[in-house]
């Protein structure tokens, strides 16, 4: 029995053990494989892709855009990822830290907040124009996932995008609505 209770009492440390993993507050990994992934980016950078991507795009060069538009989405993704860090601080502090800053010192952050918003709206929007472009090239198969990952991001307010990528994915599963 006593070794019965030892064993399950190890067995229950070590599940707790796995439970608590330390955060290693210098481990600067993930930063770095995007870094080196994708380069350093620029807002510029990524506003001129931006261009590029919806020209290729609205020109129907779906074969030209679709590199583009990766690109794209993953570099505003990254731009939106490092420019809402830079709120970090602020939105990991307590409530009530929060709550004692001052108005003046929070209006500046602002549009960082929704500069950030912005380009992660610009990433999914991309993300619709690569699954419609997909489609067009017949790629069924490949646009099937981004089509859903659009349609996982795109906002609710977003009827133009949240359409067309509907009725994209729809027409590809050969679901005809009345």
């Amino acid at each position: 029995m006593k070794k019965l209770l030892l064993i399950v009492a190890l067995a229950t440390s070590n599940v707790f053990a796995e439970e608590t993993k330390i955060v290693d507050p210098f481990d600067l990994s993930a930063s770095a494989t995007k870094v080196k992934e994708l380069g350093l980016i620029t807002k510029p950078e990524v506003d001129a892709l931006e261009e590029k991507a919806k020209s290729l795009f609205n020109a129907g060069d779906c074969k030209g855009a679709i590199p583009v538009l990766i690109d794209y989405s993953k570099k505003s993704n990254w731009l939106a990822n490092m420019i809402q860090a830079s709120l970090d601080p602020y939105y990991g502090a307590s409530y009530d830290d929060r709550k004692g800053y001052s108005y003046a010192k929070l209006k500046p952050l602002i549009p960082l907040e929704t500069m950030a918003n912005d380009y992660k709206k610009k990433r999914n929007i991309a993300f619709a124009m690569q699954g419609e472009c997909l489609v067009k090239v017949g790629d069924e198969k490949g646009a099937i996932p981004v089509l859903l990952k659009a349609l996982d991001l795109i906002d609710i307010d977003n009827d133009v995008w949240w359409e067309r990528t509907r009725n994209n994915l729809l027409k590809v599963i050969k679901v005809e609505v009345k």
